[in-house]
């Protein structure tokens, strides 16, 4: 087995003005993020109205953050 790779996800979860979940995923996130920080970022986006190309639509709404480790492992198969 070839040797382990570890990665950090910060995953940002909304929902839209439908109640559609959607997400925004940044990989490798500072370490010393808080709360305060992905919050205030997660509102600034809903703000920004990302999530509706429609104009005249409101604003999606901020559903909750976390961080995702995932760690990964290939298989050395040698394939002839």
């Amino acid at each position: 087995m070839s040797k382990a790779t570890t990665r950090n996800v910060l995953v940002m979860e909304f929902t839209d003005y439908f109640g559609q979940a959607r997400s925004i995923r940044v990989a490798d996130p500072k370490e010393d993020l808080t709360a305060a920080t992905v919050e205030s970022a997660m509102e600034l986006f809903v703000n920004l109205n990302v999530f509706n190309s429609i104009s005249l639509v409101g604003p999606g709404k901020v559903k909750g953050a976390k961080t995702v480790k995932t760690v990964t492992s290939n298989f050395d198969i040698v394939v002839s």
